[in-house]
């Protein structure tokens, strides 16, 4: 039988593949294991409970000695605690949730990467959920997910919706029964402890309308986002409110509902230039962004054919050809305050009242808005 298997020919396509067998069940066999806080243990001499103690940031009766062998130990054996494990031992999670409807936003990305900067090194990981459906069942659902992750606090970063104040109920009732802090970024009348981090949204959209009002437009389009949006609303209102002051008469067909993202940006621009404005308002620069690609493809300038303001100020609104002239809404300090506020109730304060914090608006004026040519 041995003189018959050697005499077959040799095959030049299977030979590597069965090389390649061998060297990967080789490589199973001889694979590491992960380091366990028994390991650790072990290599000390030390029970599992004061590995345990000594590598928590928390006083304990362990000499320091140990907790310096300890974390050698567990160094030289590349063992990481399970944090999840220890969440359900302790009773106590170091994960926060995050609950928000999109996250191409750059404002919104700016926002998290400022509250992640926060928590970095304080032992707490974020877990995001994107909430797109403006279902109960939907919102209810991740409710009972969220419930499940065992989370320590959660920021609830959706907008608020102005069409479901039954719904709105539902969803106070069901967050606060989480028994845990909440983070709002606008007033969703939570008692809860946590914080309410809101943004001034109308004084934004005034400060908008009223700097073209000075320009001398006065058949100024604007572009909202979603109309169910609570902030949506507020903007309208104070681009309302501008009008108002210089006895401008609102006019409805003057206002087109977007949804925030470039591309409705780049869909308004045919309908309002069609409305004859000089000027447009846009609640958000992404949508902004989107009116700068539509006038360059119909060879409209900006600003000597039509002045644009924006809302937001990311990155990228003062590098564009012409910058943007826009509302500042300061991202990165109210994400460092959430981070900070996150910090706080999860601490040993007993402090349990909620909070309620304001921000205003900055109108950055820059190249994009000039003066309306008679």
């Amino acid at each position: 039988m041995l003189q018959k298997y050697n005499s077959l020919p040799y095959n030049q396509d299977t030979a590597p593949c069965l090389c390649r067998v061998r060297q990967s069940a080789s490589a199973k066999g001889v694979r590491k294991m992960r380091a366990t806080i028994k390991d650790v243990a072990k290599e000390c001499g030390v029970s599992v409970s004061a590995v345990s103690m000594a590598l928590s940031d928390k006083p304990s009766r362990i000499s320091e000695d140990t907790r310096q062998k300890v974390r050698e130990a567990a160094a030289r054996l590349n063992y990481h605690p399970n944090r999840a494990a220890l969440s359900l031992v302790n009773r106590k999670s170091r994960m926060i949730g995050i609950v928000m409807n999109d996250v191409r936003n750059t404002h919104i990305a700016a926002l998290f990467m400022a509250v992640n900067r926060e928590l970095s090194g304080t032992g707490y990981s974020l877990i995001s959920h994107i909430l797109e459906e403006r279902t109960q069942d939907a919102g209810l659902k991740l409710i009972n997910q969220i419930a499940s992750e065992n989370v320590a606090a959660l920021v609830w970063a959706r907008p608020l919706e102005t069409d479901k104040q039954e719904e709105l109920s539902n969803l106070r009732k069901n967050v606060e029964g989480l028994g845990i802090p909440v983070i709002t970024m606008d007033d969703y009348g939570f008692d809860c402890p946590g914080a309410d981090v809101c943004f001034d949204y109308r004084q934004g959209g005034f400060l908008a309308t009223r700097h073209l009002l000075e320009l001398g437009h006065r058949r100024i389009g604007c572009l909202a986002g979603d109309q169910f949006y609570y902030v949506t609303q507020e903007r309208i209102e104070g681009y309302r409110q501008a009008l108002e002051e210089f006895g401008v008469p609102y006019d409805e067909k003057l206002v087109y509902y977007g949804d925030y993202s470039m591309d409705s940006g780049y869909e308004a621009f045919s309908y309002l230039m069609g409305q004859r404005v000089s000027a447009i308002f846009s609640s958000n620069d992404e949508m902004a962004f989107g009116i700068y690609r539509a006038a360059r493809n119909y060879r409209i300038r900006i600003p000597k054919d039509i002045s644009l303001v924006g809302f937001d100020n990311v990155p990228f609104a003062d590098i564009m050809e012409t910058p943007l002239t826009t509302v500042r809404v300061p991202s990165v300090e109210m994400g460092s305050f959430i981070g900070r506020a996150l910090i706080e109730l999860l601490g040993e304060s007993e402090n349990t009242e909620r909070k309620k914090v304001f921000y205003k608006p900055d109108l950055l004026r820059r190249g994009s808005a000039v003066e309306r040519e008679l």
